[in-house]
């Protein structure tokens, strides 16, 4: 069983376009993202009295790091989609569902943590983890597509080392072998 495929993005954009777009978007997305995170680690993680709370510590740092390392990805698909390189998209495709998956975790994790704890902050971290998990929903569909463009380009050059290998055809001579 494998992966669907999609013809189009969004039932109106060519895979070529949509997978820019999620580039772009992606991109864009992951730079802002990092940004609020590395302001919260240093900010937030501050409780009652001015004590430093370790589980609000933590979940900031790793949400940086996941972060940062999503952009980095985003970064690639873009160059990959520029070139029509079909090679620099699958990654992209594997490490976004990794961190799609993290995601889903996190978003798990951060619902658990708000249920236990109380804080000023409570109101903005639903907000975070509500907007992580719409995140999540769409990243799936976007793997789609970007997966369905990895498949196209492959095809694409399979079909034209099939034209070119033509080309390269010689006879054989049945002079040069005795039957």
């Amino acid at each position: 069983m494998g992966v669907p495929m999609v013809n189009r993005c969004c039932f109106c954009a060519t895979l070529q376009t949509g997978t820019l777009i999620i580039g772009y978007i992606y991109t864009i997305w992951a730079l802002l993202e990092l940004t609020c995170y590395c302001l919260l680690v240093t900010l937030a993680p501050l409780g009652h009295g001015g004590a430093v709370s370790g589980h609000k510590y933590a979940l900031y740092v790793t949400a940086a790091a996941v972060s940062g390392t999503h952009l980095l990805c985003s970064l690639l698909l873009v160059v990959a989609a520029h070139k029509k390189l079909a090679s620099l998209t699958l990654p992209w495709t594997i490490v976004t569902g990794i961190l799609t998956a993290i995601f889903f975790v996190m978003c798990l994790t951060g619902i658990s943590l708000i249920l236990q704890d109380s804080g000023e902050m409570l109101e903005i971290e639903s907000i975070v983890i509500c907007v992580h998990l719409v995140r999540a929903c769409v990243s799936v569909y976007c793997i789609l597509v970007v997966h369905s463009r990895h498949k196209q380009m492959m095809n694409e050059e399979d079909e034209q080392r099939l034209q070119h290998s033509a080309r390269l055809y010689r006879p054989v001579r049945t002079s040069d072998y005795k039957l």
